[in-house]
């Protein structure tokens, strides 16, 4: 849920920085968003160490296999069939 939260906060700043530039100030696309980038970048990483540290071990423990594991399709399908095996 980290990764989440990281995520979704890095992508609210890069368009807090974006829109007033490309909008207000009518800067081109490319390089507002470059601006955004590094800036989104630099107060995630100075002011939300805590949240950046817990996204990183969200995805270091879903890459590993050992965190929760959601079960596909086809994963399911098989162990119906499985159970009505006699």
């Amino acid at each position: 849920m980290q990764f989440f939260k990281y995520t979704v906060l890095r992508l609210a700043l890069f368009f807090v920085v974006f829109v007033p530039l490309v909008w207000g100030l009518g800067w081109n696309y490319w390089l507002a968003a470059v601006v955004a980038a590094v800036v989104a970048f630099c107060v995630t990483y100075l002011f939300f160490n805590r949240l950046r540290l817990g996204a990183g071990q969200d995805l270091r423990e879903r890459v590993s296999g050992r965190g929760p594991r959601r079960k596909g399709a086809v994963e399911l399908d098989d162990e119906a069939a499985e159970d009505r095996l006699p």
